[in-house]
This record gives C-alpha cells, sequence and structure tokens, in this order.
C-alpha cells in the first residue's frame, strides 16, 4: 500500500507551479538550458518535468487549479525541485 498526501486547492496554489509554466520555453536555449540538463540529466527525469509541466498549463490557464489533488511523497519532492530549479533560472 502506497502513502498519498491530500493537497487542497491552497496547499497546490502554494506549490508554486505557474512557475514552471511562465518559465518553460526558457530551458530550451542558453545558460538555462545548460542547468536544465544538469539539474535533471536523465531522460526520464525530463520526461516527469514535461508531464508535470502538462498538467500545471492546463491547471493555471485551462481549468483551474482543482480542488484536491492526490500525491505521493516522493512526487512532491520532485515537484518542490522543478518549481526550485525554475523559479531561479
Amino acid at each position: 500500500m502506497e502513502l498519498a498526501v491530500e493537497l487542497n486547492c491552497d496547499e497546490i496554489n502554494a506549490l508554486q507551479f505557474p512557475v514552471v509554466v511562465e518559465m518553460w520555453d526558457h530551458r530550451t536555449f542558453g545558460r538555462v538550458k545548460r542547468a536544465y540538463l544538469r539539474e535533471f540529466p536523465t531522460k526520464s527525469e525530463r520526461q516527469r518535468v514535461a508531464y508535470y509541466y502538462k498538467k500545471f498549463y492546463r491547471w493555471y490557464l485551462i481549468k483551474g487549479a482543482p480542488q484536491t489533488a492526490f500525491f505521493k511523497p516522493e512526487q512532491l519532492r520532485f515537484i518542490n525541485r522543478v518549481v526550485n530549479f525554475f523559479g531561479t533560472a
């Protein structure tokens, strides 16, 4: 049995997921591209980042943040790592 954390709307917004959506295009060139490849060196990590980008894009620009969402603790750690990277890029 896996542990899941339920986040309400305020906690989801506290993740600062719009930062990923706003900075997504910057990951393809220059200094940010080099840092992106250093931070997420494997293809599987970059695929996970792209998966969360699609989810966050939908939340930010199309549907709005959901009332509740369930994440595993390791998913939350990865999301925080992604948001921290794009927030400082």
